[in-house]
Parts: C-alpha cells; structure tokens; sequence
C-alpha cells in the first residue's frame, strides 16, 4: 500500500490531481516527485542489461587461441586471424570469441618471460603458435607441442610436404614434425615484418588439434 490507498487507488488519485493541474505545474510535479525516480530506473535498467551483455560475453564460446612469438604480425594481420577469421566461419561475436596474442615477448635478459610463457603451454592455454625458429626450439624443449606427422590429414599433408620443418623433443629427444614453415606464404609475406623463418605449430589437448589445424588452412587459402 501507498500513504495507505492500494496501488491502484493510488494510481487513480495521482490522474485524477494531475488532470485537474495545468501543463506547467505538470512539468513542474513530475520533476518534483517522479523525475528521481524515473533516472533511478533508467540507470537501474542500463546496469541489468550491461551485466546481462557482460554476463552472456563471459560465456561465449571460444573457437581457437593463437599467438605470435618473435615476430612482428601488423594489424591486418591480427585481423585476419581474428574477426576476419571469425567471418570465415560464418561466426557471430556474440556467442563466439578467438583469443589472441599477437607478440609473445621470450626476453633473454628477462627469463620470467620464459617461465610465464612455459606455464603458458603446459596448461594448454594456446590451439596454435606463430614463432621464429627460436620460439619453436623453446616450445620443443617443452615438449608442449604436437606431432604433425599423424594429425595432418592427406591433402593437408601432400600440400605441405616440403614446408615440414622437424625438431627433436627436449627430454626424450624424439624427433618429431614438428612444425610447417610459412615463410612463403602470401600471409606471412603481407603481414609478418621479419629476416628469419616463420613457423607454425599446433600446441594444446589433442583433442584440440583441429582448432589449430582449421587455422593452418585458413592462412594457407590467402593468396597474394
């Protein structure tokens, strides 16, 4: 109840005053008694619907994780590996995301770099990694990379069969192929400022492989 009179009686006795009020002391009752209010539940109403919109961005979906080590990748080149990536797909922002750090900064004069970025691929936390030679020797040693040998499927492999670039493993020192050398890719020619080889890896759960591999194809498909 309001001042004692139920919702709607209330409703009807603040009709029944303002219909008998001019238009200026409408004006003026609303900005005294209800105009308060009004901002109160616009604001109300803004912070709901941008916690709903934060809320529902939390849990979007997220299609691959990649990274860049060593190299200098422009913005187009982030672009097309991000949203220009996302629309490849035929994906919506809304419910979809890709995470990615376009420079991995392994400082040998800072080897927190090296353990922050170890922790990083031993969690599994990147589908793929764009690297300089020195980034994929990192990587192998940490043995936190895949083998391509047997997740390339036949067409993928017969189309990079000469770019295969392979590396033993830290601790068992298997060699493996580990990764496919991009150098001459339009991609990389486009994008990617460097005098040294680029490589691509793929890095995470196995059950995660064709993440990055769907990635590989993309960058393979650009043509100059």
């Amino acid at each position: 109840m309001i001042h004692g009179l139920t919702f709607k009686e209330y409703i009807e006795e603040e009709k029944e005053k303002i219909g008998e009020m001019t238009k200026a002391e409408k004006i003026s009752y609303f900005k005294d008694y209800y105009l308060k209010y009004c901002i109160l539940a616009l604001v109300g109403l803004v912070l709901l619907v941008w916690i709903g919109i934060d809320l529902g961005r939390g849990f979007r979906h997220t299609i691959v994780t990649g990274g860049v080590i060593g190299v200098h990748l422009d913005d187009e080149g982030t672009k097309y590996l991000t949203d220009d990536y996302m629309e490849y797909l035929g994906k919506g922002s809304f419910s979809n995301k890709i995470d990615f750090a376009p420079y991995i900064i392994l400082d040998d004069e800072d080897y927190q770099t090296y353990l922050a970025f170890q922790a990083q691929i031993a969690t599994n936390m990147y589908n793929y990694l764009i690297t300089t030679k020195k980034g994929l020797a990192f990587v192998a040693q940490s043995e936190c990379l895949a083998d391509l040998d047997p997740i390339l499927d036949s067409e993928l492999k017969a189309e990079v069969s000469d770019r295969i670039f392979r590396a033993k493993l830290g601790e068992s020192g298997e060699e493996i192929a580990a990764a496919i050398d991009i150098s001459d890719t339009a991609f990389v020619k486009e994008y990617i400022i460097t005098g040294e080889p680029v490589y691509f890896i793929i890095t995470g759960k196995p059950e995660d492989y064709e993440a990055g591999l769907n990635v590989l194809k993309y960058i393979l498909l650009k043509e100059s």
